[in-house]
């Protein structure tokens, strides 16, 4: 879908982030696949993003929505990994490349809102 966020693939992603983030707060560790494909999804997604925001017209309803929800609730996410201890230099690995990739959409969020002069 060029021009669009893929909104299925959004979806799914973080359905598979709270599905890990369960099993995380029940003592499984048994989630580096799991999040290792929410990370790639998500910079899929910011990858899609970026092109989207550099786009002559873009839809802005559809991009409001997804800076929104990247604001609201990847600082929530990112404050649960962090406090996370105990964990294998695999698990922190992609750990710490999910925090890394939730800066960055919050980041492009924050410049959308900015640029367009959007209060929050």
């Amino acid at each position: 879908m060029y021009g669009e966020i893929d909104l299925e693939l959004f979806t799914h992603t973080i359905l598979e982030l709270n599905n890990s983030f369960q099993k995380l707060n029940d003592g499984n560790f048994d989630v580096k696949e799991s999040l290792d494909s929410s990370y790639e999804n998500l910079k899929s997604l910011y990858d899609s993003l970026n092109e989207i925001l550099n786009a002559d017209e873009i839809n802005a309803n559809e991009v409001e929505l997804f800076c929104s929800y990247s604001l609201n609730m990847f600082p929530e996410y990112k404050s649960q990994l962090t406090n996370l201890e105990n964990l294998d230099d695999d698990l922190n690995e992609s750990v710490i490349n999910l925090i890394e990739i939730f800066d960055k959409l919050c980041e492009i969020a924050e410049d959308y809102f900015k640029n367009r002069k959007v209060m929050l």
